[in-house]
């Protein structure tokens, strides 16, 4: 955070507090709480950042029990006898990229001493702060942070007031800023994005084992979960709930509190169900982080064609096959009761050219809704690339 940003927070006696509006994509904004230097839920601070335009404000971070939390106090050296005007100390937690810091809670007590006070804030990322504390009667004070689309929490000590000229004279050691208990509540209005590989979207027509590769990415809150279903049915995924820093009561303690990326290699069995003969539906998605309201997510959908029916041949180079009925040659013939039908056929390379010796399959269904396809049988081509097959009689 830029001393720029911070300074915006000034005049510290701005308490109006004006709802932003939000901007796109916070219809499907999901949020969450962070807890931070919170004694007998989360006695840790990592996310908050210490910012000093000069020595003589100096922070101390002890978020235990008996500990006033992230504290901030007034400090001159030898021969100094004040603080300039603006200059201040701060603890400043920023929300990530992809969010917003728009609520929560803090508990807090300041002290003011020769022009020094003590404040909390917020900010935007550009404009005016909105101070939403500054009770400096050395007393605890819950307050709650007001709602908008902000960037920046900040617990500040700084010379306001001076009292000689622009600079705040005298040693000012009784002016603290004291936080701790913080709630911060951030709302996500960023997507993941999703890229997908492997064999399994190879664009072939499938048979036996295939990959599917996922990887996800977010600049928000970091990937929660990446879901696999085929045909409707949850096929593989990775839930990274576990690794969201959670804590009681539904809080995390980190503003990022999930992976930013994950990228994993599913293996999927297209012989084995949810896969079935045919055209299979595959939908992958990725879920960022939400505690309330919608995570974010990216989805793509893709159509696969499996089959499973036929042995597969031994020789390869099958491009192109010509089949037909013996008698008419057609691609359709009515048979009498108990007739046979012979099927009669050539297989050919990419240049026309005659496979011998390969194995060509034959699979049919009943005209009945739903009846799914089966191998009938299977035949060796000649070496003119040629075979023939007869069909048994009935349906």
């Amino acid at each position: 955070m830029s001393l720029t940003s911070i300074r915006r927070l000034t005049p510290f006696l701005a308490t109006a507090v004006a709802a932003l509006s939000w901007l796109g994509g916070s219809a499907q904004a999901g949020s969450y709480v962070v807890a931070q230097c919170s004694p007998g839920l989360y006695p840790g601070a990592p996310d908050a950042g210490f910012a000093t335009t000069t020595t003589h404000f100096q922070a101390h971070a002890d978020c235990s029990t008996e500990s006033p939390g992230l504290e901030i106090s007034h400090h001159l050296g030898s021969g100094e006898t004040g603080t300039v005007q603006g200059a201040y100390g701060a603890w400043v937690w920023q929300a990530p990229a992809g969010t917003f810091l728009t609520g929560g809670s803090t508990y807090s007590r300041l002290a003011t001493e020769d022009g020094i006070h003590g404040y909390l804030a917020v900010s935007p990322d550009s404009g005016s702060g909105v101070a939403f504390e500054s009770q400096n009667d050395d007393q605890g004070h819950t307050s709650g942070i007001p709602a908008g689309n902000w960037r920046y929490l900040v617990a500040r000590l700084e010379c306001t007031a001076p009292n000689e000229a622009n600079r705040c004279v005298g040693p000012a050691a009784g002016a603290h800023t004291y936080v701790k208990q913080v709630r911060i509540e951030l709302t996500d209005v960023s997507q993941p994005t999703l890229q997908l590989g492997g064999t399994l979207l190879s664009g072939e027509v499938l048979r036996g084992p295939q990959t599917l590769e996922a990887s996800a990415a977010d600049q928000g809150p970091g990937i929660e979960s990446l879901q696999v279903v085929v045909n409707g049915e949850a096929a593989a995924g990775d839930d990274l709930s576990a690794s969201c820093n959670p804590l009681p009561g539904g809080l995390t303690s980190r503003l990022i509190p999930c992976p930013l990326s994950v990228a994993n290699t599913y293996a999927l069995d297209t012989a084995k169900a949810p896969f079935q003969e045919g055209a299979n539906v595959i939908t992958v998605c990725a879920y960022d982080y939400a505690q309330t309201g919608t995570p974010a997510s990216a989805c793509q959908t893709r159509q696969v064609l499996v089959d499973n029916l036929c042995p597969g041949s031994s020789v390869a180079g099958g491009q192109t096959v010509t089949a037909g009925f013996a008698g008419n040659g057609g691609s359709a013939r009515t048979l009498a009761f108990h007739r046979r039908a012979v099927i009669r056929g050539r297989l050919r390379d990419g240049a026309g050219n005659p496979v011998p010796n390969a194995t060509v399959c034959l699979e049919g269904h009943t005209r009945l809704p739903g009846r799914p396809f089966h191998l009938i049988g299977t035949a060796a081509t000649n070496e003119n690339g040629g075979f023939t097959y007869t069909l048994k009689h009935g349906p």
